[in-house]
């Protein structure tokens, strides 16, 4: 590993304001959101809380048999050496300093889990395009989780649409490629605030029964609390985790994660150069003898550029955040970078979470607006009336359940269970991510929940309960936890290390500060809240930060996008982002949901890409539309579409259930 910093300007740790962040506090069911900033899934903006799992069963699992594959067999290494890993994917632990102020190249040393899915030509071809960097959100999301369950159906939107097989020269194909930030998932060391996996659950199950903010008169105390009992949790355990001084709690904030993506940039040039070198050695009698194979243009073109890497980037929710970090840092290393799902990074890293909740309350009209349109046969909730009695309808569902959940009898391997105000609430919030996904279950369960029947809503929450089992003593796995079980735990603390902090907020303070956000949003605004109030004794200060300012002259524009009804990352941030950046674009995604893949639009995916084939932005004040809406409702007639198009939607579909949370 190189002892030297890449190119960062670093700005020394303040120890002022720990204001904090997202807290993506779904426990279990409850535990869902709010989580800010991947994908839209990501987008996010992701991760997934406990309901999500029970949701998305169907699924297959993003942590594949441990007898076939174990992160611990790769040694980690300074240069990018990828191994087998899951399916048609490749795996590589990326040695890198914890600490990349140090010039002596000691100290400790993170490994970077990144996983790849190859182009669908070799590098040598003069259609390969490079690497594209994803990021799905959170913090805390898993990129290597994401390129694992949804690679291919990204790499579908960004290929060129003929098959390689048709030799068509100007098409392009790209490889696929994502990592764990610090702390997260599979990269190591984990970050965690618990000594162990069952204290976990314990304190999951025990912040569930409690109720969100809002839920009742004495929750504002309790989870203030709450929240200083995890803070303090987190600091100790900082605190005995330290042998040699280095901490990674006092790491894994944003702007080192910018300085890990310039190494891996740095070190896919390097790879490129070394595999173009094996495959033209250890292939070169099989080669056409054209004129047009020439092995020293492939050479040349393949070269590594040592210092000049540039970066293909698609990030989403939080990714935004680092996607626009990056720029403002390097702005000379952007090739490409699509923000989808804007957050605003001065609002960001002030702590403040102001700029997020002005379209939430919009989002969560268009739910009512969709059911009366689709009807009772569709969305069972619509009974009599308009969108506004169905709100109303709502509305006093969630005033029973305050004084009175709904009792549910045992059933099969359920135990019993209680339907609180929190429940339904969280769950609404929730599918304002992914309406597409979850509008349906949403209509359902409170048709039910007017009936007096919470069995369907019992059976989801016992679902979400349903803990992963840590690996048995015996297990292949060195570590006796659960992969990515303390992700939340890091997303919460990117995000308090990210913001000033809340030293020196006093409850009364945060509670005005509370009822600010309730005025921006009745829907989304008490989960909001709970983001800043998360970081609530959470002492721990980054070694090292990016102040700002968020712009750049970059050495390609950049191209943001943004949902008209985007529950908590708001078309207004992309315009605001795309000012810092001359030459940027706007897209705008006529939908409801957390970043542009929560609704299948060919418009949008034709245009992103357009934009990693050719660089070409689309034109200002661009409005694409949604191939279908809520409860099934098509926004125009089908119509006969091309094989291209066909394959292209299908991929869209797959990708509208990713979650991109902003938050932990």
């Amino acid at each position: 590993m190189p002892d030297h910093q890449p190119g960062m300007q670093v700005i020394p740790s303040r120890s002022h304001h720990d204001r904090g962040i997202v807290i993506r506090f779904f426990l279990s069911l409850i535990l869902a959101v709010l989580a800010i900033i991947q994908l839209c899934g990501i987008i996010h903006m992701g991760n997934m809380n406990n309901m999500n799992k029970s949701v998305e069963q169907q699924l297959p699992d993003p942590t594949p048999d441990a007898d076939t594959f174990v992160w611990e067999d790769i040694t980690p290494t300074e240069q990018l050496i990828y191994h087998s890993c899951f399916d048609d994917t490749e795996c590589a632990r990326l040695s890198l300093p914890m600490n990349w102020n140090r010039t002596d190249g000691e100290g400790s040393k993170i490994a970077l889990a990144v996983i790849r899915l190859p182009a669908k030509v070799p590098i040598t071809d003069a259609r390969y395009g490079g690497a594209i960097l994803l990021n799905p959100g959170g913090p805390g999301g898993s990129g290597v989780s994401l390129v694992f369950r949804y690679g291919k159906a990204i790499q579908t939107i960004v290929d060129s649409p003929e098959s390689p097989s048709a030799g068509s020269a100007s098409g392009k194909y790209f490889d696929v490629i994502s990592f764990d930030p610090r702390g997260v998932n599979n990269t190591t060391p984990n970050f965690s605030c618990f000594p162990d996996s069952a204290t976990r659950k314990a304190w999951i199950l025990q912040s569930e029964a409690e109720g969100l903010l809002g839920s009742s008169e004495g929750v504002f105390d309790t989870r203030w609390a709450r929240y200083e009992a995890f803070g303090m949790s987190c600091n100790q355990q900082g605190a005995t985790a330290s042998n040699d001084g280095e901490w990674i709690g006092n790491f894994m904030n944003t702007a080192p994660v910018v300085a890990d993506m310039v190494e891996l940039v740095e070190r896919l040039g390097e790879w490129r150069e070394r595999e173009t070198e094996r495959l033209l050695s250890t292939a070169s009698n099989t080669f056409p003898a054209e004129p047009k194979f020439d092995t020293e243009r492939i050479r040349l073109h393949n070269s590594w550029k040592k210092g000049e890497e540039q970066l293909l980037y698609w990030g989403f929710s939080y990714g935004t955040i680092l996607g626009s970090t990056f720029a403002a840092m390097q702005p000379h290393r952007i090739n490409r970078a699509v923000i989808d799902g804007v957050c605003n990074a001065d609002d960001y890293y002030a702590g403040d979470w102001l700029t997020n909740l002005q379209d939430s309350d919009a989002a969560f009209d268009k739910f009512f607006e969709y059911c009366h349109a689709a009807g009772p046969s569709s969305c069972p909730f619509a009974l009599g009336g308009g969108p506004e009695d169905l709100k109303s309808r709502y509305e006093q569902l969630l005033t029973n359940l305050t004084s009175s959940p709904i009792a549910v009898p045992p059933s099969g391997n359920r135990g019993p269970e209680i339907i609180t105000y929190s429940d339904v609430k969280s769950l609404f919030v929730q599918a304002l991510y992914t309406p597409l996904k979850l509008f349906d279950l949403v209509a359902r369960l409170l048709t039910e929940l007017e009936q007096g029947n919470g069995s369907s809503f019992a059976d989801l929450k016992y679902e979400a309960r349903q803990w992963p089992v840590p690996p048995p003593c015996d297990s292949p796995s060195k570590q006796n936890k659960v992969p990515g079980e303390s992700d939340q735990e890091a997303g919460r603390s990117i995000l308090c290390t990210d913001g000033p902090g809340l030293t020196g907020t006093t409850k009364e303070e945060f509670r005005s500060y509370w009822n600010m956000l309730q005025g921006q949003s009745k829907t989304v605004g008490d989960f909001w809240a709970e983001i800043r109030m998360s970081c609530v004794r959470m002492e721990t200060r980054p070694e090292w930060r990016f102040d700002g300012p968020f712009t750049g002259n970059t050495s390609h524009p950049l191209l943001f996008i943004g949902n008209t009804y985007d529950p908590v990352t708001p078309l207004r941030n992309a315009h605001t982002m795309a000012r810092g950046f001359p030459g940027s674009s706007v897209l705008e995604q006529n939908s409801v949901g957390h970043c542009t893949l929560s609704g299948p639009s060919l418009c949008t995916a034709k245009a992103v890409r357009q934009y990693f084939q050719t660089g070409e932005l689309p034109d200002p004040g661009t409005v694409c539309q949604v191939e279908e809406l809520p409860f099934h409702l098509a926004e125009y007639e089908s119509q006969a579409r091309s094989p291209g198009d066909t394959e292209l939607l299908s991929a869209l579909y797959s990708l509208s259930e990713v979650r991109t949370l902003l938050g932990a």
